[in-house]
Protein backbone atom coordinates (compact mmCIF):
# COMPACT_ATOMS: atom_id res chain seq x y z
CA UNK A 1 0.00 0.00 0.00
CA UNK A 2 0.97 3.38 -0.69
CA UNK A 3 0.92 5.14 3.08
CA UNK A 4 -0.59 8.05 4.25
CA UNK A 5 1.47 10.70 3.62
CA UNK A 6 2.43 10.06 0.12
CA UNK A 7 -1.52 10.00 -0.56
CA UNK A 8 -2.64 13.17 1.86
CA UNK A 9 0.29 14.96 -0.74
CA UNK A 10 -1.46 13.34 -3.70
CA UNK A 11 -4.43 14.79 -1.80
CA UNK A 12 -3.30 18.43 -1.62
CA UNK A 13 -1.13 18.26 -5.03
CA UNK A 14 -4.42 17.18 -6.66
CA UNK A 15 -6.72 20.15 -4.98
CA UNK A 16 -3.95 22.69 -6.81
CA UNK A 17 -4.35 20.57 -9.95
CA UNK A 18 -8.55 20.94 -9.77
CA UNK A 19 -7.78 24.74 -9.55
CA UNK A 20 -5.49 24.21 -12.65
CA UNK A 21 -8.10 22.72 -14.35
CA UNK A 22 -10.98 24.66 -13.41
CA UNK A 23 -9.64 28.55 -13.85
CA UNK A 24 -8.38 28.20 -17.31
CA UNK A 25 -11.82 26.75 -18.42
CA UNK A 26 -13.26 29.45 -16.52
CA UNK A 27 -10.71 32.50 -17.43
CA UNK A 28 -9.89 30.98 -21.11
CA UNK A 29 -13.30 31.18 -22.66
CA UNK A 30 -13.47 35.13 -21.34
CA UNK A 31 -10.11 35.92 -22.32
CA UNK A 32 -10.19 33.68 -25.97
CA UNK A 33 -13.62 35.92 -27.07
CA UNK A 34 -12.34 39.40 -25.19
CA UNK A 35 -8.67 39.35 -27.27
CA UNK A 36 -9.62 36.91 -30.07
CA UNK A 37 -6.72 34.89 -31.85
CA UNK A 38 -4.06 37.25 -32.70
CA UNK A 39 -3.76 39.05 -29.29
CA UNK A 40 -5.03 36.01 -27.32
CA UNK A 41 -1.55 33.85 -29.22
CA UNK A 42 0.47 36.80 -27.78
CA UNK A 43 -0.84 36.54 -24.74
CA UNK A 44 0.09 32.92 -24.61
CA UNK A 45 3.22 33.30 -25.91
CA UNK A 46 4.29 36.07 -23.29
CA UNK A 47 3.06 32.88 -20.45
CA UNK A 48 5.06 30.19 -22.32
CA UNK A 49 8.35 32.36 -22.69
CA UNK A 50 8.31 33.81 -19.25
CA UNK A 51 6.91 30.56 -17.44
CA UNK A 52 10.07 28.87 -19.60
CA UNK A 53 12.49 31.20 -18.81
CA UNK A 54 11.89 30.58 -14.77
CA UNK A 55 12.30 27.66 -15.42
CA UNK A 56 15.81 27.83 -16.90
CA UNK A 57 16.65 30.23 -14.16
CA UNK A 58 15.90 27.64 -11.77
CA UNK A 59 18.89 25.91 -12.69
CA UNK A 60 17.13 22.25 -12.29
CA UNK A 61 16.49 22.53 -8.78
CA UNK A 62 13.24 21.22 -9.13
CA UNK A 63 15.46 17.65 -9.45
CA UNK A 64 18.66 18.18 -8.04
CA UNK A 65 17.65 20.17 -4.91
CA UNK A 66 14.20 18.29 -4.66
CA UNK A 67 16.34 15.34 -4.14
CA UNK A 68 19.22 16.37 -1.27
CA UNK A 69 16.38 18.00 0.57
CA UNK A 70 14.40 14.95 0.66
CA UNK A 71 17.55 13.33 1.77
CA UNK A 72 18.74 15.93 4.39
CA UNK A 73 15.09 17.15 5.36
CA UNK A 74 16.47 16.61 8.96
CA UNK A 75 19.27 18.96 9.22
CA UNK A 76 17.58 22.21 9.29
CA UNK A 77 21.30 24.26 8.68
CA UNK A 78 22.23 22.12 5.62
CA UNK A 79 18.44 22.32 4.42
CA UNK A 80 18.63 26.43 4.46
CA UNK A 81 22.39 26.53 2.79
CA UNK A 82 20.33 24.43 -0.18
CA UNK A 83 17.85 27.50 -0.67
CA UNK A 84 20.06 30.22 0.37
CA UNK A 85 22.43 28.56 -2.61
CA UNK A 86 19.94 28.07 -4.87
CA UNK A 87 18.17 31.56 -4.28
CA UNK A 88 21.77 32.98 -5.11
CA UNK A 89 22.10 31.32 -8.31
CA UNK A 90 18.53 31.85 -9.64
CA UNK A 91 19.08 36.00 -9.00
CA UNK A 92 22.39 35.69 -10.86
CA UNK A 93 20.72 34.07 -13.83
CA UNK A 94 17.57 35.90 -13.58
CA UNK A 95 19.67 39.44 -13.86
CA UNK A 96 21.63 37.87 -17.10
CA UNK A 97 18.61 36.64 -18.91
CA UNK A 98 17.03 40.20 -18.35
CA UNK A 99 20.08 41.76 -19.79
CA UNK A 100 19.64 39.53 -22.80
CA UNK A 101 15.81 40.36 -22.84
CA UNK A 102 16.54 43.96 -22.60
CA UNK A 103 18.68 43.89 -25.75
CA UNK A 104 16.65 42.19 -27.76
CA UNK A 105 13.25 44.20 -27.11
CA UNK A 106 15.64 47.34 -28.19
CA UNK A 107 15.91 45.86 -31.14
CA UNK A 108 12.39 44.68 -32.70
CA UNK A 109 9.11 46.39 -33.43
CA UNK A 110 7.11 47.07 -30.03
CA UNK A 111 3.46 47.18 -32.03
CA UNK A 112 2.81 43.72 -33.88
CA UNK A 113 3.78 39.80 -33.04
CA UNK A 114 5.83 38.84 -30.29
CA UNK A 115 7.69 42.05 -29.75
CA UNK A 116 4.91 43.67 -28.63
CA UNK A 117 4.43 41.66 -25.30
CA UNK A 118 8.27 40.38 -24.65
CA UNK A 119 8.73 43.12 -22.17
CA UNK A 120 6.31 41.23 -20.00
CA UNK A 121 8.15 38.33 -20.23
CA UNK A 122 11.43 38.70 -17.43
CA UNK A 123 7.63 39.71 -14.94
CA UNK A 124 6.09 36.43 -15.75
CA UNK A 125 9.90 34.59 -15.10
CA UNK A 126 10.49 36.98 -11.68
CA UNK A 127 7.11 36.01 -9.79
CA UNK A 128 7.20 32.43 -10.73
CA UNK A 129 10.69 32.64 -9.35
CA UNK A 130 9.40 33.71 -5.74
CA UNK A 131 8.38 30.45 -4.69
CA UNK A 132 10.62 27.53 -4.48
CA UNK A 133 8.05 24.30 -5.41
CA UNK A 134 11.19 21.60 -5.14
CA UNK A 135 11.69 22.90 -1.59
CA UNK A 136 8.41 21.51 -0.45
CA UNK A 137 8.58 18.70 -2.08
CA UNK A 138 11.90 17.85 -0.78
CA UNK A 139 9.90 18.57 2.66
CA UNK A 140 6.45 16.81 2.06
CA UNK A 141 4.77 19.60 2.79
CA UNK A 142 2.87 20.70 -0.31
CA UNK A 143 0.05 21.97 1.83
CA UNK A 144 2.04 24.86 2.71
CA UNK A 145 1.71 26.08 -0.70
CA UNK A 146 -1.36 24.78 -2.49
CA UNK A 147 -3.83 26.77 -0.84
CA UNK A 148 -1.72 30.28 -1.41
CA UNK A 149 -0.98 29.46 -5.45
CA UNK A 150 -4.43 28.63 -6.05
CA UNK A 151 -6.01 31.50 -4.45
CA UNK A 152 -2.72 33.90 -5.96
CA UNK A 153 -4.27 32.36 -9.09
CA UNK A 154 -8.02 32.98 -8.21
CA UNK A 155 -6.87 36.54 -7.32
CA UNK A 156 -5.40 37.10 -10.92
CA UNK A 157 -8.41 35.58 -12.66
CA UNK A 158 -10.80 37.84 -11.12
CA UNK A 159 -8.61 40.96 -12.09
CA UNK A 160 -8.85 39.70 -15.61
CA UNK A 161 -12.62 39.57 -15.61
CA UNK A 162 -12.96 42.81 -13.72
CA UNK A 163 -10.22 44.34 -15.89
CA UNK A 164 -9.62 43.28 -19.19
CA UNK A 165 -12.38 44.72 -21.86
CA UNK A 166 -10.62 44.81 -25.30
CA UNK A 167 -7.74 43.38 -27.19
CA UNK A 168 -5.21 46.33 -26.69
CA UNK A 169 -5.93 45.22 -22.71
CA UNK A 170 -3.22 42.37 -23.79
CA UNK A 171 -0.89 43.39 -21.39
CA UNK A 172 -3.39 43.81 -18.63
CA UNK A 173 -4.03 40.65 -18.53
CA UNK A 174 -0.64 39.40 -18.85
CA UNK A 175 0.41 41.45 -15.63
CA UNK A 176 -2.65 40.00 -14.02
CA UNK A 177 -1.84 36.57 -14.68
CA UNK A 178 1.95 37.34 -13.24
CA UNK A 179 0.79 38.48 -10.27
CA UNK A 180 -1.01 35.45 -8.88
CA UNK A 181 2.35 33.97 -8.40
CA UNK A 182 2.69 36.74 -5.56
CA UNK A 183 0.93 35.55 -2.86
CA UNK A 184 2.58 32.07 -2.87
CA UNK A 185 6.28 33.94 -2.80
CA UNK A 186 4.95 35.74 0.43
CA UNK A 187 3.79 32.28 2.03
CA UNK A 188 7.38 30.85 1.34
CA UNK A 189 9.14 33.69 2.67
CA UNK A 190 6.87 33.72 5.85
CA UNK A 191 7.90 29.89 5.99
CA UNK A 192 11.39 30.62 5.47
CA UNK A 193 11.67 33.19 8.26
CA UNK A 194 9.82 31.04 10.95
CA UNK A 195 11.54 27.91 10.05
CA UNK A 196 14.67 28.86 8.54
CA UNK A 197 15.53 32.12 10.07
CA UNK A 198 17.98 31.67 12.94
CA UNK A 199 20.27 29.34 10.09
CA UNK A 200 19.72 31.15 7.32
CA UNK A 201 23.17 32.72 5.70
CA UNK A 202 24.33 34.29 2.74
CA UNK A 203 26.60 31.82 0.54
CA UNK A 204 30.18 32.34 -0.38
CA UNK A 205 31.10 32.81 -3.74
CA UNK A 206 32.92 29.42 -3.36
CA UNK A 207 29.54 27.59 -2.17
CA UNK A 208 27.36 29.26 -5.08
CA UNK A 209 30.03 27.65 -7.45
CA UNK A 210 30.32 24.83 -6.06
CA UNK A 211 26.35 24.09 -6.37
CA UNK A 212 26.31 25.39 -10.12
CA UNK A 213 28.73 22.70 -10.75
CA UNK A 214 27.05 20.22 -8.65
CA UNK A 215 23.77 21.32 -10.55
CA UNK A 216 25.11 21.65 -13.86
CA UNK A 217 24.24 17.91 -15.39
CA UNK A 218 21.15 17.98 -14.45
CA UNK A 219 20.31 21.19 -15.35
CA UNK A 220 20.89 20.47 -19.13
CA UNK A 221 18.43 17.40 -18.82
CA UNK A 222 15.85 19.36 -16.85
CA UNK A 223 16.08 22.61 -19.79
CA UNK A 224 16.09 19.73 -22.44
CA UNK A 225 12.28 18.51 -20.76
CA UNK A 226 11.33 21.74 -21.00
CA UNK A 227 11.87 22.46 -24.39
CA UNK A 228 9.82 19.84 -25.53
CA UNK A 229 7.28 19.86 -22.85
CA UNK A 230 6.99 23.53 -21.60
CA UNK A 231 8.39 25.50 -24.65
CA UNK A 232 6.29 24.46 -27.45
CA UNK A 233 3.78 27.10 -27.32
CA UNK A 234 6.90 29.50 -27.09
CA UNK A 235 8.30 27.99 -31.27
CA UNK A 236 5.01 27.69 -32.53
CA UNK A 237 4.65 31.40 -31.50
CA UNK A 238 7.94 31.89 -33.20
CA UNK A 239 8.09 29.92 -36.49
CA UNK A 240 3.73 29.95 -36.94
CA UNK A 241 2.81 33.71 -35.71
CA UNK A 242 0.31 34.26 -32.39
CA UNK A 243 -2.56 32.62 -34.69
CA UNK A 244 -0.99 29.31 -34.65
CA UNK A 245 0.15 30.09 -30.81
CA UNK A 246 -3.19 30.38 -29.84
CA UNK A 247 -4.64 27.74 -31.73
CA UNK A 248 -2.02 25.13 -30.11
CA UNK A 249 -2.33 26.82 -26.59
CA UNK A 250 -5.74 26.17 -25.94
CA UNK A 251 -4.86 22.05 -26.66
CA UNK A 252 -1.87 22.01 -24.88
CA UNK A 253 -3.56 24.07 -21.81
CA UNK A 254 -6.09 21.45 -21.69
CA UNK A 255 -3.80 18.44 -21.60
CA UNK A 256 -1.68 20.38 -19.06
CA UNK A 257 -4.22 20.46 -17.07
CA UNK A 258 -4.87 16.73 -16.99
CA UNK A 259 -1.30 16.41 -16.72
CA UNK A 260 -1.66 18.28 -13.66
CA UNK A 261 -3.23 15.00 -11.95
CA UNK A 262 -0.28 12.87 -13.05
CA UNK A 263 1.96 15.31 -11.76
CA UNK A 264 0.60 15.20 -8.55
CA UNK A 265 1.52 11.67 -8.25
CA UNK A 266 4.34 11.42 -9.32
CA UNK A 267 5.78 14.53 -7.27
CA UNK A 268 3.90 13.28 -4.27
CA UNK A 269 6.30 10.28 -4.37
CA UNK A 270 9.65 11.25 -6.04
CA UNK A 271 11.28 12.37 -1.80
CA UNK A 272 9.79 9.19 -0.44
CA UNK A 273 11.17 6.82 -3.82
CA UNK A 274 14.46 9.25 -3.46
CA UNK A 275 14.77 7.59 0.14
CA UNK A 276 14.04 4.41 -0.40
CA UNK A 277 16.27 4.20 -2.86
CA UNK A 278 19.38 5.24 -0.95
CA UNK A 279 17.92 2.99 2.37
CA UNK A 280 16.18 0.49 0.83
CA UNK A 281 16.31 -0.23 -3.26
CA UNK A 282 13.39 -3.34 -3.56
CA UNK A 283 10.62 -0.91 -1.29
CA UNK A 284 11.42 1.98 -3.73
CA UNK A 285 11.25 -0.19 -6.41
CA UNK A 286 7.89 -1.36 -5.16
CA UNK A 287 6.37 1.75 -4.55
CA UNK A 288 7.34 2.84 -7.88
CA UNK A 289 5.08 -0.38 -9.07
CA UNK A 290 1.95 1.05 -7.02
CA UNK A 291 2.48 4.80 -8.29
CA UNK A 292 2.37 2.97 -11.71
CA UNK A 293 -0.97 1.39 -12.02
CA UNK A 294 -2.09 4.96 -10.18
CA UNK A 295 -1.26 6.78 -12.86
CA UNK A 296 -1.27 4.93 -15.65
CA UNK A 297 -5.30 5.07 -14.49
CA UNK A 298 -5.54 8.23 -14.54
CA UNK A 299 -3.75 9.27 -17.62
CA UNK A 300 -5.85 6.60 -19.73
CA UNK A 301 -9.11 7.84 -18.69
CA UNK A 302 -7.71 11.60 -19.58
CA UNK A 303 -6.77 10.41 -22.61
CA UNK A 304 -9.85 8.96 -23.59
CA UNK A 305 -11.82 12.24 -22.45
CA UNK A 306 -9.31 13.95 -25.09
CA UNK A 307 -9.90 11.61 -28.14
CA UNK A 308 -13.72 11.43 -28.19
CA UNK A 309 -14.88 14.60 -26.29
CA UNK A 310 -12.56 17.37 -27.93
CA UNK A 311 -14.86 18.93 -30.46
CA UNK A 312 -17.66 19.40 -28.18
CA UNK A 313 -15.09 20.59 -25.26
CA UNK A 314 -13.67 23.03 -27.80
CA UNK A 315 -16.63 24.36 -29.53
CA UNK A 316 -18.70 25.02 -25.89
CA UNK A 317 -15.72 26.04 -23.88
CA UNK A 318 -13.69 28.02 -26.54
CA UNK A 319 -16.25 29.05 -29.42
CA UNK A 320 -15.55 28.29 -33.08
CA UNK A 321 -12.88 30.22 -34.01
CA UNK A 322 -10.29 27.75 -32.16
CA UNK A 323 -12.11 24.68 -33.78
CA UNK A 324 -8.46 24.03 -34.65
CA UNK A 325 -7.64 23.77 -31.35
CA UNK A 326 -10.20 20.16 -31.04
CA UNK A 327 -7.45 18.57 -33.44
CA UNK A 328 -4.75 19.55 -31.40
CA UNK A 329 -6.63 17.72 -28.24
CA UNK A 330 -6.93 14.62 -30.61
CA UNK A 331 -3.58 14.32 -31.78
CA UNK A 332 -2.26 14.59 -28.16
CA UNK A 333 -4.70 11.93 -26.58
CA UNK A 334 -1.92 9.72 -26.32
CA UNK A 335 0.25 11.61 -24.33
CA UNK A 336 -1.40 11.22 -20.73
CA UNK A 337 -0.95 7.14 -20.78
CA UNK A 338 2.63 7.90 -22.02
CA UNK A 339 3.35 10.32 -19.74
CA UNK A 340 1.46 8.92 -16.46
CA UNK A 341 3.44 5.05 -16.66
CA UNK A 342 6.33 6.80 -18.14
CA UNK A 343 7.28 9.28 -15.23
CA UNK A 344 7.43 6.53 -13.52
CA UNK A 345 9.98 4.64 -15.92
CA UNK A 346 11.92 7.72 -16.02
CA UNK A 347 11.62 10.09 -13.46
CA UNK A 348 11.24 7.60 -10.82
CA UNK A 349 13.35 5.14 -11.20
CA UNK A 350 15.83 6.36 -13.56
CA UNK A 351 16.43 9.57 -12.34
CA UNK A 352 16.99 8.25 -8.27
CA UNK A 353 18.49 4.31 -9.04
CA UNK A 354 21.91 5.36 -10.73
CA UNK A 355 21.00 5.83 -14.48
CA UNK A 356 21.35 9.50 -14.29
CA UNK A 357 23.78 9.63 -17.58
CA UNK A 358 21.58 7.46 -19.72
CA UNK A 359 18.43 9.72 -18.32
CA UNK A 360 20.12 12.68 -19.67
CA UNK A 361 20.71 11.54 -22.94
CA UNK A 362 16.96 9.85 -22.91
CA UNK A 363 15.95 13.16 -22.31
CA UNK A 364 18.17 14.91 -25.23
CA UNK A 365 17.32 12.66 -27.77
CA UNK A 366 13.63 13.11 -26.96
CA UNK A 367 14.17 16.97 -27.63
CA UNK A 368 16.17 16.51 -30.58
CA UNK A 369 13.39 14.28 -31.64
CA UNK A 370 10.58 16.84 -30.65
CA UNK A 371 12.48 19.92 -32.33
CA UNK A 372 13.22 17.95 -35.53
CA UNK A 373 10.04 16.30 -36.09
CA UNK A 374 8.35 19.53 -35.55
CA UNK A 375 10.44 21.28 -37.76
CA UNK A 376 10.61 18.39 -40.69
CA UNK A 377 6.30 18.55 -40.92
CA UNK A 378 6.20 22.29 -40.82
CA UNK A 379 9.00 22.34 -44.04
CA UNK A 380 6.58 19.86 -45.55
CA UNK A 381 4.05 22.29 -45.49
CA UNK A 382 2.00 21.27 -42.42
CA UNK A 383 0.24 23.70 -39.98
CA UNK A 384 3.03 24.52 -36.96
CA UNK A 385 0.19 24.00 -33.96
CA UNK A 386 -0.27 20.89 -36.03
CA UNK A 387 3.26 20.11 -36.26
CA UNK A 388 4.00 20.08 -32.56
CA UNK A 389 1.74 18.32 -31.64
CA UNK A 390 2.64 15.02 -33.82
CA UNK A 391 6.00 16.23 -32.32
CA UNK A 392 5.58 16.01 -28.75
CA UNK A 393 3.75 12.56 -29.18
CA UNK A 394 6.54 11.44 -30.71
CA UNK A 395 8.64 13.02 -28.11
CA UNK A 396 6.77 10.90 -25.03
CA UNK A 397 6.90 7.83 -26.88
CA UNK A 398 10.70 7.60 -27.33
CA UNK A 399 11.06 8.38 -23.58
CA UNK A 400 8.26 5.88 -22.60
CA UNK A 401 9.59 3.00 -24.53
CA UNK A 402 13.44 3.68 -23.81
CA UNK A 403 12.83 4.05 -19.81
CA UNK A 404 10.39 1.22 -19.55
CA UNK A 405 13.27 -1.15 -21.09
CA UNK A 406 15.41 -0.40 -18.63
CA UNK A 407 12.64 -0.43 -15.63
CA UNK A 408 12.11 -3.96 -16.59
CA UNK A 409 15.22 -4.58 -17.24
CA UNK A 410 15.89 -3.43 -13.22
CA UNK A 411 13.03 -5.76 -12.23
CA UNK A 412 15.63 -8.69 -12.18
CA UNK A 413 17.56 -7.04 -9.52
CA UNK A 414 15.22 -6.44 -6.66
CA UNK A 415 13.01 -9.14 -6.72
Amino acid sequence: MIDRKILHNISYLGVTNVANLIIPLVVLPFITRVLGPAQFGQYAWAVSAGTLLGLICDFGFNWSAAREVAIHKEDRQRTAAIVAEAYMVRGLLFSLALLVIIALWSQLPHSTGVGAVLSFVPLIAFCNLLTPPWLFQGLEQFRIVVFSSMFGRLAGVIGIFALVRQPEDVGLAIGLTAAGAMLPGLVTFRFLARHYGDVLRLPTIAAVKARLASAWRIFAADLVIQIYTMAQTFLVGLLGGPVAAAQYNIGDRCLNAGKGFLAAITQAAMPRVANLAVTDPAAGMRLIRRVMLMAGSVGLAGGLVMAFGADLLVMWVFGPDFMESARVLRILSPVPILVGVGSCFSSLYMFNYGENRLWALMLKIAAATNFGTMLALHLLGISMHISAALAVVAAESFVFFLAGYRFLHAQRRFR
